[in-house]
């Protein structure tokens, strides 16, 4: 695949194709790439940055708009950042016959789902059968669409696709955190790949300039996971701040306590963990810090905190040294402070809706206002108030949450030949607002929520890393096989993830939920009890030593062993394999209702190897096999297996 010099984008410009209108084109060779200048007659400037990820042959571009007259431009219209058509291995016409289609006859397409408090987040099974094909099937002529939902990038459909046929395939992702759309088009020997932002219909004025939506396209060889390990790679070398100087060098580990419980008992608590020495990176203090509320909150379902989201002054009646000892004391135990903050939600009422509230977009069925980071004036706002409690705090890990829908607020907006500009400048004051955190603060880094994972796209992959991508954990008391669902789909497309371990002392539990970034909630709330017992403080240990030697695995090749599944008479059954250190880990958990005690499964990754050294988390007993196929064991109903192993020959 070689985009050099090709035309990556289209649009129409006062209802004809952009480059009918007399521009005029530049093309500029960079070190990483081109950037292609298109002026058009009258003022208006698109500039498409393109680079080059040689190693992984990946592409990458993002398109600016600026108009420097002094008029209106004219108006663009069906704009797609990215329009390209890509080989890919011959099918023929489908003739309708007796006989269903086999998926390796046709080119096939993988879409996952988005983050919606289910079972299946970030899944999709393609050959599951739609009338008389499998669903993924693309066939010659044959065309297909998807969009976001609600201007959050992944909340009931991801923005990553892989398309494939035989052993030829392209991974998809696009870069907009906002109401992106996709299409694809299968020809005979090709598929056209069309992407950008929804329903833009709009003129810029004079002297605006914004940014759309970025694309990543990464061609593969092989299999279906051997295209998602390599994109993982890809993500993990160009689309993370993880590995970066002065970041982080792997994923998080954090101990959640809720911000709505008084000082005194957080830092009654925090002695705890250092008494132990119980090895948590990061001690992150949740939502309910802030506002004026008087009420008590011991948990997160207790007390007026929601009411006072947007006033982000440290509550006096919660924290009267306003967390100052807390942040003094994590600091101390040389851990890392992260606190969560939803700065682009407002509750009516707050003090700076009721000062500014010009700064905010209105929705006329909600008590939510959203904060315009289009509006430089309420960008100032954001950026100071953020960077002020950065620094006085001493905040290492910014939490930035999101839980609104906020399509209605950008579409409500909008002048009729003005569509889509209120979100675009929204998403551009977004990552604006992250760029500019982190070049201020070069230590910080930033965790993703929206809602769960609902705002996970390759733009805020390369700024944030989603701690907690589903809010389906969110119960004390969620079911581990959720868990287990997940730990198939999520690292599928990302390298690093979160999940949270829930409240109860359950191996079974616990190993359920190990993902790159893990954050554990035994300390979380004020209703339940936190170390009286000896016992449960051992188990904590134990559990954290091995999930610290269990993570450097997480984010190497991911193989899932078995299909998901949503039912308890199944098992789940995942390897993570590293082939430059020659080792890797199985997981393996029977549900409550499996009849089945043992399973045979075959290895994958390691190519050339036959032999492998099993060590077994529990027993610590060592066993070798000749060959690929490995035999579990699982005696118990719901029960879990780790095993360790290290290539032999």
């Amino acid at each position: 695949m070689n985009l050099f010099g090709k035309d990556l984008i289209e649009f129409k410009y006062n209802g004809l194709p952009f480059h009918s209108t007399g521009n005029i084109r530049s093309v500029q060779q960079t070190r990483s790439g081109e950037i292609h200048k298109i002026r058009l007659c009258d003022g208006l400037t698109v500039t498409t940055v393109l680079k080059h990820h040689e190693a992984f042959g990946a592409f990458e571009w993002q398109s600016t708009l600026e108009n420097d007259s002094d008029l209106k431009s004219g108006l663009m219209c069906e704009l797609w950042d990215c329009a390209v058509e890509l080989p890919l291995p011959h099918d023929d016409n489908r003739h309708i016959n007796a006989y269903l289609p086999g998926d390796n006859n046709c080119a096939m397409l993988y879409s996952p789902s988005g983050s919606t408090w289910s079972d299946i987040e970030f899944f999709d099974e393609p050959s599951l059968s739609e009338g008389n094909h499998a669903s993924g099937m693309l066939f010659p002529g044959w065309k297909k669409h998807f969009t976001a939902s609600g201007g959050r990038s992944s909340e009931k459909k991801a923005p990553f696709f892989n398309i494939r046929k035989g052993n030829i395939g392209y991974v998809v992702a696009i870069g907009w955190s906002g109401q992106w759309v996709f299409e694809c088009e299968r020809k005979n020997d090709s598929i056209i790949i069309k992407c950008g932002i929804e329903d833009v219909s709009f003129r810029l004025e004079p002297g605006e300039m914004l940014s759309t939506s970025s694309i990543v396209i990464m061609p593969y060889e092989g299999t279906f996971i051997d295209g998602q390990n390599k994109f993982r790679r890809l993500v993990k070398k160009h689309f993370s701040l993880i590995g970066r100087p002065g970041r982080l060098k792997n994923g998080s580990f954090c101990a959640g306590i809720w911000g709505g419980m008084p000082t005194d008992i957080i830092l009654e608590r925090l002695d705890v963990l250092d008494r132990q020495a119980l090895p948590f990176e990061y001690i992150w203090i949740d939502a309910g810090w802030y506002g004026n509320g008087t009420k008590p909150s011991p948990d997160e379902f207790e007390g007026d905190w929601g009411q006072h989201t947007g006033d982000w002054r440290v509550n006096p009646f919660y924290h009267p040294d306003g967390l100052k000892s807390v942040s003094k004391k994590i600091h101390e135990s040389g851990r890392g402070f992260l606190l969560w903050f939803e700065p682009e939600r407002v509750v009516e009422g707050t003090p700076i809706a009721r000062e500014h509230p010009e700064y905010f977009l209105r929705d006329e069925n909600s008590p939510n206002l959203l904060l315009d980071l289009g509006n430089n004036d309420a960008w100032d706002y954001c950026f100071n108030t953020l960077s002020n409690l950065i620094e006085e705090l001493g905040i290492d890990f910014y939490r930035h949450d999101f839980n609104m829908s906020p399509l209605s607020y950008w579409s409500d907006n909008d002048a009729p030949d003005r569509q889509g500009i209120s979100q675009i400048k929204h998403i551009n004051g977004l990552y604006r607002l992250w760029d500019a955190l982190l070049e201020r603060f070069p230590h910080l880094m930033i965790d993703n929520c929206a809602s769960g994972g609902r705002r996970i796209d390759i733009e805020t992959l390369r700024r944030s890393v989603p701690l907690w991508r589903s809010d389906a954990m969110c119960p004390a008391d969620f079911k581990p096989e959720t868990a287990q669902c997940h730990a198939l789909t999520f690292p599928l497309w990302l390298p690093y993830s979160g999940t949270g371990a829930g409240r109860q002392y359950d191996i079974y539990r616990a190993r359920s939920c190990y993902s790159s970034c893990l954050t554990v909630n035994y300390a979380y709330s004020q209703r339940d009890l936190f170390g009286s017992s000896q016992e449960e403080l051992d188990w904590i240990s134990n559990m954290c030593a091995e999930y610290l030697r269990v993570r450097p695995y997480l984010e190497e090749d991911f193989y899932p062993l078995t299909s998901l599944s949503i039912y308890d008479d199944a098992w789940t059954v995942l390897q993570y394999d590293c082939p430059e250190r020659k080792e890797g880990i199985i997981l393996a958990f029977r549900r409550s209702e499996s009849c089945f005690d043992r399973g045979s499964f075959t290895l994958n990754g390691a190519p050339g190897v036959n032999c492998f050294a099993i060590e077994d988390a529990d027993s610590h007993g060592l066993t070798i096999i000749n060959g690929r196929e490995i035999s579990i064991e699982l005696p118990d109903k719901r029960s879990s297996k780790l095993l360790f192993y290290k290539y032999k020959s």
